[in-house]
């Protein structure tokens, strides 16, 4: 038994893990972004900051689960920060996000309960999107594009978070039952999921969700060693959403001008702005339209310039060497987050918002379950345990 669980608090265990299912939940709800936010605020922020702070000596312990990822983040926050201070501001609300988790999680798999309750949801969200979606095309003969309610309005949003949760419940839960039963039964589930995904991307016509899901089965055949039965899975799916036509729904909204808004952002801070330090949030509307570059990465080299980009890719690179070493199985979760950024966001230095819970809190949860090590000695000091011999 991990020596984190020797003194357990009943009220932490299970106050702040309903709380952050709340907090996640919260994004689909037809609620404002303030009362949302604030709920993080109040009920995770405050609390995990006092927690933070009552043992006083031991601030840095926590950062040490990955002090090359954490040195790199912060590095990236100040350089973004030195074009605009809400950059280190919105850096502060992510860096007590792990806090928080680091606090739920001295009752090991706490944050995985609140996350399985908020991946069932998704799952019962997807359920009732897919029934609007085929009543609409009944109706109407159209393949119309589902938006549900808050914050996940937009529907590239909305198919991240709930394939965030799909490639949860596989991971930690559905996949290992189906693998005791037989190999067949493990392979089939793996095809179910695949298909629930791609379902998932055509109802709510998200191509940014589909490379989430990409990178996951590219992660998950390589860790795994299964690169064989992924790409055969992966065939008969796109077999089927040719076959059906559900693949041409897909192609129906072109490239999104993505590539055109890439370009100009990339010709803005070569040509105008500066190569070294970017732009900075200067509210420069690109092509006269959009008010971000629409792709993570590119934000980062836009807002920041290539000192940011490279600090960014030099934290995804400590990420990345970390966790896959580890072999842990929050990475995988958390190449959603990875693979949907290519395509959509404007930066990973954000307020509370839909990507904390698709890409911060599993890429939290990854470098939690990789340096539990440092996090159980953490624990162990704040309690005054003597380690182990």
């Amino acid at each position: 038994m991990p020596v984190s669980a020797m003194r357990p608090s009943r009220f932490r265990a299970e106050f702040f893990p309903a709380v952050l299912f709340v907090f996640m939940v919260s994004f689909f709800l037809p609620i404002s972004a303030k009362a949302s936010n604030n709920i993080f605020y109040a009920g995770l922020a405050v609390p995990a900051v006092i927690w933070w702070l009552s043992s006083p000596r031991l601030v840095f312990e926590p950062y040490k689960a990955a002090p090359a990822f954490f040195a790199c983040f912060g590095l990236f926050a100040l350089l973004l920060g030195f074009r605009d201070v809400s950059f280190l501001k919105d850096s502060v609300y992510i860096a007590v996000l792990f806090l928080t988790c680091v606090m739920i999680e001295k009752d090991e798999g706490a944050v995985r309960r609140a996350f399985l309750a908020y991946s069932l949801v998704a799952l019962a969200l997807l359920a009732v999107a897919t029934v609007d979606w085929v009543l609409a095309l009944r109706t109407s003969g159209l393949a119309q594009r589902i938006a549900l309610w808050g914050r996940t309005g937009n529907p590239i949003f909305a198919a991240l978070m709930i394939i965030s949760g799909l490639v949860f419940l596989w991971v930690f839960h559905v996949e290992a039952r189906l693998a005791r039963s037989s190999a067949v039964a493990r392979w089939l589930g793996l095809l179910g999921l695949v298909g629930l995904c791609a379902a998932c991307a055509v109802v709510f016509q998200a191509r940014s969700a589909l490379l989430g899901m990409a990178f996951f089965l590219v992660g998950y055949a390589v860790q795994r060693r299964y690169i064989k039965a992924v790409l055969i899975v992966l065939g008969l799916v796109v077999l089927v959403l040719l076959a059906s036509g559900a693949g041409s729904i897909l192609l129906e909204r072109g490239a999104s001008y993505r590539l055109d808004i890439w370009e100009a952002a990339i010709r803005r801070v070569v040509g105008e702005c500066g190569v070294v330090f970017g732009c900075g949030k200067d509210q420069h509307l690109i092509l006269g339209q959009f008010y971000h570059p629409h792709s993570a990465y590119v934000s980062a080299f836009y807002f920041g310039g290539l000192s940011s980009l490279l600090t960014f890719a030099a934290m995804a690179a400590a990420f990345f060497v970390l966790t896959w070493r580890a072999r842990s199985s929050w990475l995988l979760v958390a190449l959603v987050g990875w693979g949907g950024l290519l395509t959509d966001t404007n930066g990973v230095i954000a307020s509370p918002r839909t990507l904390w819970v698709f890409f911060w809190i599993p890429v939290f949860m990854a470098v939690i379950e990789s340096g539990r090590p440092a996090l159980e000695a953490y624990y162990r000091a704040r309690d005054g345990v003597r380690a182990p011999d």
